[in-house]
């Protein structure tokens, strides 16, 4: 496997944007926080102050996998992590199916030869299945003689997710008496009071369709004291291109619901492969009585099934009591600690991050406990961020 090293992300881009598009899109490990479309938007707005690290993988000429990495610009200390880190509910570096092990075997190799660049390998919100753990080093990576690797592997968020069958009817049965009859209930109850308009964001519609996602979820953020995913430009700025490239794609599945033509609900999801992501939602506080926030959900994961065919509806980060009255089920993250043996700095900086984990993860759970009970009520987690 050869390895290509770049530490200009414009370079990167140029050199292999495409062909990482196109292995992300051909693996069904890559969730769509891998898709270059997502990478690329997340470093434009938040590569600033960081130092970029990409590295492509080949046989024989031919891009097999791709990885994303940055730290800190100005940090004597420099923790390496994924691009994407704090926006990203999943990451992981990308390779062509069949491919997984060779890719991941030469990352570690990638980054054994270079240790002098980076002091602690801080790689946060691992799937199970992530293809960087295909060929994980049992302590030590590239023989005697690149400086030899230390891993370790660190619990990680909750992210609940919904298997789905094969058509709406057969999940509507699935559902509890009471869930199911609410459903309905607030669906008439809305038509009778309001006139009714659901629709998926387009490109006439996506600029609007945004204004009015970002203010209903900081207006219910506001309303318990919390900054909201979106109270800087920056957030905002990366999301609404974020979404025009994941529309351009295919995959961004932006519903909105409006009542008397103004838009008083949104959820913002992804759609990729088999799966639908539900990233974050917004609405009207001041309608919680009729329910909107179930209302549209049931909507979404019926659009997933019907239009999209897909098996899967990833509640992402985040176990808020709401995801489980749909019937999700546990999948759990993981956090992957890369150190260097025998480096004070690495193992100083491996040391305080373990030290810190349990601190943040009683955190995040009582941010979901306190504010995440309602339907919609966004992830909680994302208002903790590890930007470096």
């Amino acid at each position: 496997m050869e390895i290509e090293h770049f530490s200009e992300f414009g370079e990167f881009a140029a050199r292999h944007g495409a062909d990482w598009q196109r292995i992300a899109r051909a693996s069904p490990r890559a969730t769509v926080f891998q898709t270059w479309e997502w990478t690329n938007a997340w470093w434009a707005h938040h590569g600033r102050g960081r130092r970029f690290r990409g590295l492509a993988f080949s046989e024989s000429g031919n891009a097999a996998g791709m990885a994303a990495l940055c730290s800190p610009a100005l940090a004597p200390l420099a923790p390496l992590r994924f691009a994407g880190t704090g926006s990203s509910d999943y990451l992981d570096i990308v390779a062509l199916p069949g491919s997984e092990e060779a890719v991941s075997a030469a990352f570690f190799r990638a980054l054994a030869e270079s240790a002098r660049g980076w002091d602690w390998g801080d790689f946060q919100q691992v799937r199970p299945d992530a293809v960087v753990t295909a060929a994980l080093p049992a302590g030590a990576a590239g023989g005697a003689d690149p400086p030899p690797l230390r891993t370790e592997v660190w619990p990680g968020e909750t992210c609940p997710f919904l298997p789905l069958p094969g058509d709406w009817e057969a999940f509507r049965k699935s559902l509890g008496k009471k869930l199911r009859q609410n459903i309905g209930y607030y669906e008439r109850a809305l038509e009778k009071q309001f006139r009714v308009e659901y629709r998926l964001a387009t490109e006439d519609t996506l600029a609007a369709d945004l204004d009015a996602f970002f203010a209903l979820h900081q207006e219910r953020w506001r309303r318990r004291w919390m900054p909201g995913a979106f109270a800087h430009d920056t957030a905002r700025r990366f999301h609404a291109d974020a979404a025009a490239r994941l529309l351009a794609a295919d995959m961004l599945r932006l519903h909105t619901l409006s009542l008397d033509g103004a838009i008083r609900a949104a959820l913002y999801c992804f759609q990729k492969g088999d799966r639908c992501y539900y990233y974050l939602g917004g609405f009207a506080p001041e309608l919680a009585k009729l329910s909107i926030g179930t209302v549209l959900t049931a909507r979404a994961i019926r659009h997933a099934i019907e239009a999209d065919g897909a098996a899967e509806f990833d509640f992402l980060r985040g176990d808020e009591p709401y995801k489980y009255r749909w019937g999700a089920q546990d999948r759990y993250n993981r956090r992957l600690s890369v150190t260097r043996a025998g480096s004070a700095r690495s193992a100083l900086l491996a040391a305080t991050g373990r030290a810190t984990l349990s601190l943040e993860m009683r955190l995040k759970t009582w941010m979901h406990q306190k504010h995440g009970g309602g339907n919609g009520s966004g992830t909680a987690a994302r208002e903790i961020k590890h930007d470096g």
